[in-house]
């Protein structure tokens, strides 16, 4: 049994094994969707969660979506997730990734009703979404002139936290990084009006949400507001930085006492920040702010997800290659592809290629499938040898045979050497040959048999070296 994943849907047999153990749901996964009560008083919240690390994916797709419902003075009930992943993706990191959602859902109290779990082509790093219900238990109150905001929790935690990780330091404090518990405390205290979550934008971007969004005027101050742990030392307007699991809330005066009494309860800083004036619009600090303005450290999500030289260096010339005028003219009726192995390939998954190949397709070419590790098997074998010829040759292509191919390729430069049409042993018979072979040519030639197709394999130092020598021969006549 292999752990890799195959593309689409996950099988039946993969997702009671690697999912359902680790997930709440109200009764037996049903096919297609599910069957649930809803009312009036229904509320119903969306998120996605990409780009942080494996193991806190699971976490911010649950809490993401459930804060929403809940700062909607709703209590999260049930929840439909989607979790979508790169091809070659592994059962293991299926494994992590549903116990972190399972995980959070079970403590508090949520079923998962529906979802979809896939691997799909164009997918680079896992995305989870989550759609969260659950039922309003109160309606939330006008929001009055004299009112007064608050914001509960450290302000910075999370972008400390990028901070930490794009340095390559490992930490979970990203675990303390919700709002969830802070607005299901408040839910009950009278004279709360609205809560909401501090995220994209920080929290001058989450107070002018609420701004624009209700039409309020809103006059703030950071002083007083409570710095997260090394956050006053990271560059940019900390109070535009990230900071999931801060709070914003809007409340009564008389109710402040009781909403601070609260956060204090759960070992939380709050402070007034500021009152709801008639003026609408948001003034911070004394300026008035009219765009959510994002700093460098948001830029960080996803920079550290699977990221991988080779296989961006790749990804660029197989767009290159499909830029190459005429290229059509090279492509073998079987497809094309190009690998690329890391300095000390040892096995065919060291050695990068596109999944599919690519073909030809109303006069053009058109590339299937993605660049990954492990997809190409034949040529990647041809690499391994001729790697153990010279270890700088880590880069092949194929393109069709033809007998105007040899001279054309020697006319460049490259020395060609035609194979016999039937080598014995098993697999590709350029790697076969190499195998054996006590000296390297720069290209192979095989003439093809009955019911194979002609083709020729290139060697060369590098992906980008071959496209230049593919521009070269598509320009012979």
């Amino acid at each position: 049994m292999t752990d890799v994943l195959g593309l689409g849907k996950v099988t039946r047999e993969v997702f009671n094994r690697s999912v359902l153990p680790y997930i709440p749901v109200e009764k037996e996964i049903e096919l297609d969707g599910a069957t649930t009560n809803l009312t009036g008083e229904t509320v119903i919240a969306h998120s996605p969660s990409i780009g942080v690390p494996l193991e806190a994916l699971g976490f911010f797709a649950f809490h993401y979506s459930a804060s929403n419902v809940a700062s909607k003075f709703g209590k999260p009930s049930h929840l439909i997730s989607g979790i979508y992943l790169p091809l070659r993706s592994t059962e293991e990191e299926l494994r992590i990734i549903a116990k972190s959602l399972g995980d959070e859902a079970k403590k508090f109290g949520v079923t998962i009703t529906a979802g979809q779990t896939a691997t799909y082509y164009g997918v680079e790093i896992p995305l989870l979404t989550s759609t969260c219900i659950g039922r309003r238990i109160k309606a939330p109150a006008e929001v009055h002139v004299g009112d007064k905001i608050l914001v509960a929790g450290s302000v910075g935690g999370e972008a400390v936290w990028l901070n930490k990780i794009s340095r390559g330091e490992k930490t979970d404090i990203w675990k303390r990084f919700t709002p969830l518990p802070t607005i299901l405390a408040l839910q009950s205290a009278n004279g709360v009006k609205l809560m909401h979550d501090v995220s994209e934008g920080g929290v001058k971007g989450s107070l002018l949400e609420i701004a624009v969004n209700n039409s309020y005027g809103l006059n703030v101050s950071s002083e007083g507001v409570a710095l997260y742990e090394g956050a006053e030392a990271l560059e940019g307007d900390i109070m535009r930085a990230p900071t999931y699991g801060a709070l914003i809330i809007i409340a009564e005066p008389d109710a402040v006492a009781d909403v601070q009494g609260r956060c204090s309860q759960l070992g939380l800083p709050s402070s007034i920040i500021g009152t709801v004036v008639s003026e609408r619009g948001l003034v911070f600090d004394g300026e008035s702010i009219i765009e959510q303005e994002r700093v460098n450290l948001d830029e960080i999500y996803g920079s550290f997800a699977q990221k991988d030289s080779l296989l961006d260096e790749l990804n660029d010339v197989v767009k290159q290659i499909q830029a190459i005028r005429n290229l059509v003219g090279l492509i073998p009726e079987v497809g094309m592809n190009i690998v690329y192995a890391k300095k000390d390939a040892s096995s065919p998954n060291d050695i990068a290629g596109l999944s599919g190949r690519i073909i030809k397709a109303m006069g053009k070419p058109m590339i299937c499938g993605e660049v990954t590790y492990g997809a190409s098997k034949y040529l990647a074998s041809v690499v391994l040898e001729a790697m153990k010829h010279e270890t700088s040759r880590r880069a092949a292509v194929n393109i069709r045979g033809g007998d105007d191919i040899k001279p054309k390729l020697e006319s460049l430069g490259l020395k060609v050497m035609v194979l016999p049409s039937k080598i014995e042993g098993e697999g590709c018979p350029v790697a076969i040959h190499l195998n054996q072979a006590d000296s390297m040519v720069d290209a192979y030639l095989h003439p093809g048999e009955y019911g194979v197709e002609a083709t020729t394999t290139i060697l060369g130092s590098s992906p980008e070296a071959l496209v230049d020598l593919l521009e070269k021969l598509t320009s012979l006549e």
